[in-house]
């Protein structure tokens, strides 16, 4: 992550919303040369190229989402939230992680933005196939349920 952002609690946020480094501007081309050998030096992580939990899956190099065998149309946000939610399955998910990791870091917008949006995708993801998947956890935030497997 590069930002003009310096403070210990912008650092902590930017890492766990997933960055695998943070760099404050401004800053040296040396030193980032030496952070980009040493994430090179580690090696790509294994994703998986599909997500999946239960009947639902998406693609993310194709953007493209399934509940069953009936794709989804879901726009660019939407794919965002599913993708977090599949990357996370059953884990509570706060709005500010959400705010974090789909919209831009410094998103300072309408403070129901998550709200309005999960709705929506509820409207697709569970409403047309008679399922609640998407859950909300009051006062935490929202988590995708994972079906048990028997």
């Amino acid at each position: 992550m590069l930002t003009a952002r310096d403070g210990v609690v912008d650092r902590v946020r930017g890492l766990d919303a997933g960055a695998d480094d943070y760099l404050v501007k401004p800053f040296s081309f040396a030193e980032l040369a030496a952070r980009l050998r040493a994430l090179l030096r580690r090696g790509a992580s294994e994703r998986p190229s599909v997500l999946r939990v239960g009947d639902l899956r998406l693609d993310p190099a194709t953007r493209r989402a399934w509940r069953g065998r009936v794709e989804l149309e879901l726009t660019a946000k939407e794919l965002a939230l599913l993708e977090l939610f599949l990357r996370h399955p059953g884990e509570v998910l706060s709005r500010t992680r959400i705010l974090d990791h789909v919209w831009d870091f410094a998103y300072e917008g309408v403070s129901n933005v998550v709200d309005q949006h999960v709705a929506a995708l509820r409207r697709k993801l569970d409403r047309p196939f008679g399922r609640a998947d998407l859950q909300t956890v009051r006062g935490a935030g929202y988590r995708l349920h994972v079906p048990e497997v028997g």
